[in-house]
């Protein structure tokens, strides 16, 4: 195994050079983010306005694009495992989160954001990055699946994968992520408890007031006792129908909460991509020059302005909030340490055990680009995406951008480096 690994540490040098090159293209965008801001092209206003707009447009149209281009009902056949994948990594990285902020007692204002942190991972551009990295370099000889296979069908494969998984990521991320980074405080809460109580508090007033009137009046004669009783039910269904319209437009509203712009795009895209003949309309008919090639190209716009927002975001809280605040130290400690050190942990025994043992339920087990692809995606550093989430829900920045800069900057490229390396050697033996 030492052997496997040494040999692997002198093959892939240009791979590590190309992952280097990758993450300093990222930090050169966010550097240029601070540099604006410094300029004074970019105050705390204006990045919110940015912020806003990108989760509006450019986001959404990012998420129809890579969505429609890549689903189909035949992968959802073919990719079974994908999916499954994805949720064995989610309630992973879910149930560590939970059991790390209940042994180090986190507050519950920061449960929220180290569960954010953790179950919603770096899916599509930093994964893609390694992987066209990789399947050029030496290392790509390793990845081929048979005789006839070459570079560039392993590039485009794992890519494949990648974005085949990243789909699920952002419907979830874009609903459920974004509900849990949203600004919520004991008071809502408290309030939302009392309201309901004072609502059922009336409910059985009302009820009590009924069966008063219904039974406790004996003096009064029948007929009269007769309508006061069908008034009152009448009055009494009534007060049902009430409520009962109160407490679907409260669900409604809790549906509402859980929506975004990104996730209408996405549940947009599920439509096109799933059916045939909308597809080929989108993708190879009339309006695939037109209206397909303007949102790819307005798509393309929203991880640039994400970094340079990320890049002022920083400059902007450096100058406004020179030192740290004590209670963010430990949901960003445990959201890096779980992140980064205890999911890698359970993702490659996991990835290791389908690729020995899952060649019997799909032949994906036997692609070495799909495990190698299944370890990067289970161990990326946190989304970048969840700054703009922040950023726009005013919830979190700062924690946020602590988390992302000590993530990519310092812990990014020797752990994904071991990983790959690690993925490299499963798929060796």
């Amino acid at each position: 195994m030492l052997e496997l690994i040494l040999a692997s540490l002198q093959v892939d040098y240009a791979f590590v050079v190309a992952f280097c090159i990758s993450i300093i293209q990222v930090m050169v965008i966010v550097f240029i983010g601070a540099v604006l801001s410094k300029l004074g092209y970019m105050d705390n206003d204006k990045q919110k306005w940015l912020s806003k707009l990108n989760l509006t447009f450019f986001t959404p149209c990012l998420l129809f694009s890579n969505i429609a281009s890549v689903i189909s009902v035949e992968r959802l056949i073919d990719f079974w495992s994908i999916p499954v994948f994805y949720v064995l990594f989610v309630s992973i990285s879910w149930t560590l989160s939970y059991i790390a902020c209940s042994l180090f007692r986190v507050e519950n204002h920061h449960k929220r954001f180290v569960s954010a942190c953790v179950m919603f991972s770096n899916a599509n551009s930093l994964p893609v990055a390694i992987i066209a990295s990789l399947a050029v370099s030496e290392a790509g000889k390793k990845l081929y699946w048979d005789s006839d296979d070459s570079q560039s069908s392993i590039s485009a494969r794992g890519i494949s994968y990648v974005l085949f998984f990243g789909l699920f990521g952002n419907i979830l991320r874009w609903s459920y992520g974004y509900n849990l980074l949203q600004q919520k405080n004991e008071e809502e809460d408290n309030s939302s408890v009392e309201t309901l109580r004072n609502s059922q508090d009336e409910e059985s007033a009302l009820s009590e007031r009924f069966n008063r009137q219904c039974y406790g009046s004996t003096s009064s004669s029948s007929s009269g006792s007769h309508d006061t009783m069908v008034s009152d039910h009448s009055a009494k269904l009534s007060d049902a129908s009430v409520s009962l319209k109160s407490r679907l437009l409260k669900l409604l509203q809790s549906i509402q909460q859980c929506m975004s712009p990104p996730l209408y795009a996405a549940l947009l895209a599920l439509f096109v991509g799933l059916i045939p003949s909308v597809k080929h309309v989108f993708y190879k008919g009339f309006l695939h020059q037109s209206f397909t090639r303007a949102i790819d190209s307005c798509g393309k716009v929203s991880v640039p302005l994400v970094l340079v927002c990320l890049g002022a975001q920083l400059k902007h809280i450096q100058e406004t909030q020179p030192s740290q605040d004590k209670r963010y130290r430990k949901p960003v400690f445990l959201s890096i340490f779980v992140r980064m050190i205890l999911v890698p942990l359970c993702v490659l025994p996991l990835v290791f055990s389908f690729h020995k043992w899952g060649g019997v339920f799909s032949k994906l087990a036997e692609d070495p680009i799909f495990i190698v692809s299944m370890v990067i995606v289970g161990c990326t550093p946190t989304a970048i995406n969840l700054a703009q989430i922040t950023q726009v829900n005013g919830a979190f920045e700062q924690e946020m951008l602590s988390v992302l800069f000590w993530s990519y900057g310092i812990f990014c490229i020797p752990i994904c480096t071991l990983v790959v390396f690690l993925a490299l050697w499963m798929v060796s033996t």
